[in-house]
């Protein structure tokens, strides 16, 4: 890190702490109760904690590129969030302009990304017509897949739903307006 990226971090989060209530600080260093468990991409222009305005401890939140749940560890821990959190909602966060879409659709081969870039390759085999050069509509689908990767991967998580303790959402967030929409 140069120094100056240091000192942009060092001085935000003394910003951070000026405007952070302590007491905020000091509930949640007891207990976390977040009510929204969000499997989000890990794309810095869609923080789920900005994109639904939430506050400190509102959110569980789980980033990895394209929001793919192919690797175990990211369904355990949206488990760990419904079982032992108790989150009421499960949300899958895609979003336009996608880079990993991209990079899926143009062949990318980060070998470490292998699964990421086949869930997409799987949601661009399910789209239809011109949409599948579409990569807005291939990053719904794949929101679409994920969500049911998720539900199928997980019995913790689809009795939650199954028995009315958790809803499930896939939601798509538009770069360009800020918009969410439920998909």
């Amino acid at each position: 890190m140069t120094i100056e990226g240091k000192k942009r971090l060092v001085d935000g989060n003394a910003m951070f702490r000026k405007n952070v209530d302590p007491s905020v600080l000091s509930r949640l260093a007891k207990k976390q109760e977040p009510f929204v468990a969000i499997l989000g991409c890990s794309d810095s222009r869609v923080p789920p904690s900005k994109v639904f305005n939430l506050g400190l401890g509102d959110a569980f939140v789980v980033r990895v590129a394209g929001s793919s749940a192919c690797d175990k560890s990211v369904i355990g821990s949206l488990e760990y969030a419904v079982k032992h959190l108790k989150v009421k909602v499960l949300v899958v966060l895609g979003h336009t302009d996608c880079g990993a879409v991209r990079a899926a659709m143009e062949c990318c081969d980060i070998e470490s990304l292998e699964g990421v870039l086949g869930d997409i390759d799987a949601a661009r085999s399910k789209v239809k017509g011109a949409s599948t050069s579409d990569p807005d509509a291939i990053a719904e689908m794949n929101v679409r897949l994920q969500l049911r990767r998720v539900m199928d991967g997980s019995k913790v998580i689809s009795d939650a739903v199954r028995d009315g303790r958790l809803e499930a959402y896939g939601v798509m967030y538009d770069l360009a307006t800020g918009q969410i929409r439920f998909i």
